[in-house]
Parts: structure tokens; sequence; C-alpha cells
């Protein structure tokens, strides 16, 4: 399902995990990783290409997206991987 943004369309609100499930602390990276991330919604399951933000010892804040499209969302560590430049994976849907 998307919604419709200023023009655009972009996926509902994925889902992140509770601070309690994070662990801690969170430690912000200076410089954003390249990453792809697997990343739940209410209706599927995409792997995104995406920059890790910030990480606890159990998950990462993930971001995907550019300027005013972009969203993040936290996410268990094993869901994550680097990015390889010229991967060509786009967006996967799991359903």
């Amino acid at each position: 399902m998307a919604v419709r943004r200023r023009d655009r369309w972009r996926l509902v609100d994925a889902y992140s995990l509770p601070e309690a499930a994070r662990g801690g602390p969170e430690v912000d990276l200076p410089r954003p990783d390249d990453v792809l991330a697997w990343v739940q919604f209410p209706n599927r399951i995409l792997e995104v290409e995406g920059r890790v933000l910030a990480y606890t010892e159990r998950a990462v804040l993930v971001e995907w997206g550019r300027g005013q499209g972009a969203d993040c969302a936290w996410v268990w560590r094993d869901a994550v991987r680097p990015r390889t430049r010229g991967s060509g994976v786009g967006p996967t849907a799991v359903e």
C-alpha cells in the first residue's frame, strides 16, 4: 500500500523496533554506511538500499530515500548487509 505525499507516492510507514528491543546505548555514525536492509511494512517486506545512521549492540537505524521522501526505521542487525558498488539490487518484495 502507498500514500500520496506532495505529488509523489511513498510507502506507508515501516515498522521500527521499540527502544526496549534495540538495546543500548545508541551510537551515531560520523558518516553513514551504505547498506541493503530488509524493512517490514504493514503489507510487505522489502529489501531497500539505505544508509545506517546509528546502531546499538542489537539493532541499526536505517534511512532510505532522499530529501523530503526519506524514511527511517530501527531494524535487527542481522537484517542488514553492506552494499557493494554495482550490486544493481532494487527493492525486492516478499509477501
